[in-house]
């Protein structure tokens, strides 16, 4: 069995900000075999924080790069070693990203425009956690003894949660197309469209789950490198954008297959998907 624990970056809320102009949700998937270990070794981390007296209890990304909150006076340097440390470990722990960036201004624009799938996922904070719900049953259908089955983890996000279980629990026919599900009048066995998604999805606060703050971390770096690349943010000190590609680059080694992602399927769902990703970005080029 695998988990997924969720995070996001960017979050514009419920209408369209400029200053939050893409969204990005991203997946931390691991086996329930290496999970313990990568919990007890990323616990291992803050406590050498700590003992190099950084009284750090949470590993967040936005405090860390900026140094503020528990990060205020150490050396960026120091900061910027932590991150790229962190990042790399979760390459040597086979950690897989699952990464979702949805432009909130292409999103609304549909909505506004009538489009019933924007207007049943209601907004980009959704549509990103429902493709990376969709991208784990595309990956992993088929596998045998329970190998694929996953228990998906949110960041609480008070504003989304109850509406995320109430689409869960509609009518997912939308979804085949997506997930290559294949109903079977005549059948009597057809298995539910997401049998690959243990229960429900579970949502936990960022500082109880250590998983979820390594989504945070990826989420905040594909996040910052869309900004820089895409959405004309300037850089805010010199090599900025050749520290931050390195790192989405370490994320990008790590993804899963792109066609999980963006499927190459002319369903309505699919379409939009590809339609409401940012100008330029490309899960299977990845690097803009």
């Amino acid at each position: 069995m695998k988990a997924c624990y969720m995070d996001e970056s960017g979050h514009c809320g419920k209408t369209f900000n400029p200053d939050q102009p893409v969204e990005v949700l991203v997946g931390v998937l691991t086996d329930f075999y290496s999970l313990f270990k990568t919990q007890r070794e990323q616990e291992g981390i803050i406590k050498k924080l700590n003992d190099l007296n950084v009284p750090v209890g949470e590993l967040k990304a936005s405090q860390m790069y900026r140094g503020r909150g528990s990060w205020h006076g150490v050396d960026f340097k120091k900061r910027y070693e932590v991150m790229e440390h962190i990042l790399q470990w979760s390459a040597d722990r086979k950690c897989k990203f699952i990464v979702s960036p949805i432009d909130s201004n292409k999103f609304f624009d549909r909505k506004k425009g009538g489009c019933k799938i924007s207007q049943a996922l209601h907004f980009p904070y959704e549509a990103g956690a429902f493709n990376t719900i969709l991208a784990v049953q595309r990956m992993n259908r088929g596998e045998g003894s329970n190998k694929g089955k996953t228990v998906m983890v949110f960041d609480e996000q008070s504003d989304h949660d109850g509406r995320i279980l109430q689409l869960l629990d509609s009518d997912l026919t939308f979804t085949d197309g997506y997930t290559g599900y294949e109903f079977k009048p005549k059948s009597k066995t057809n298995p539910p469209r997401l049998e690959e998604i243990v229960d429900v999805p579970f949502f936990s606060k960022s500082h109880l789950s250590k998983a979820i703050q390594l989504a945070d971390l990826a989420a905040f770096v594909v996040n910052k490198y869309l900004l820089l690349t895409i959405y004309g943010q300037t850089e805010k000190f010199e090599g900025e954008l050749a520290l931050i590609t390195k790192w989405y680059s370490i994320i990008g080694n790590q993804r899963i297959s792109h066609t999980h992602v963006n499927p190459k399927a002319s369903d309505e769902l699919t379409s939009f998907y590809h339609e409401v990703r940012p100008q330029s970005w490309s899960s299977k080029n990845w690097i803009v």
